[in-house]
Order: structure tokens, then sequence, then C-alpha cells
């Protein structure tokens, strides 16, 4: 039993996770919340993948979004974008 809770505890704490940030530094400037998809794709250029799916809000309604995936500097970011606005960006490790 012991060795199983140790399994567990190992897996849980290995495991990927994703931070949320406020913004993610391309070759000339800034991505952050509330910037236009535009300059998104000005900034980071274009995405290696991209997905769409649906978030809802507080009250919730539900809102078409799609998240997209950069490498920066070796590291992961997945920008989503609502109605044409970034609405999250998530660092994972």
């Amino acid at each position: 039993m012991k060795k199983f809770i140790l399994v567990i505890m190992l897996a849980v704490c290995s495991s990927a996770y994703a931070v949320s940030v406020d913004s993610v530094r391309g070759s000339t400037a800034f991505v952050e919340r509330g910037n236009s998809y535009s300059k998104m794709i000005d900034v980071l250029g274009s995405p290696e993948s991209s997905y769409r799916h649906v978030i809802h809000d507080r009250d919730g309604w539900p809102h078409k979004a799609t998240s997209y995936i950069y490498q920066v500097n070796g590291q992961k970011y997945v920008i989503t974008v609502v109605d044409g606005a970034v609405y999250s960006i998530d660092w994972e490790r």
C-alpha cells in the first residue's frame, strides 16, 4: 500500500502543468492579454498548431475560442483567442 501511494505521489508531482502568464515576448514585442489576433500574428508569426473549442464565461454562456500553440525560446505557450482578442496565455512546463 505504501508503494502504491508513493507511485501516485510521484506521478502527480512529475506531471506537466500549465501556468497562466500575462504576456509572452516575441522577437520584436510582447503579446499580452487583450491584444488583437493580428498583433499576435505580427509578433509571434504563424503557430505550430491550433484547435477550436468552446469556453464558458462566468455566467455559463458559451463562446467560440481558438487556441494557438507556439514554441518560443524552447518554451511552449498556448494562446487562446476569443472574439478576435487574446483571452489567455498559458505557459506549459
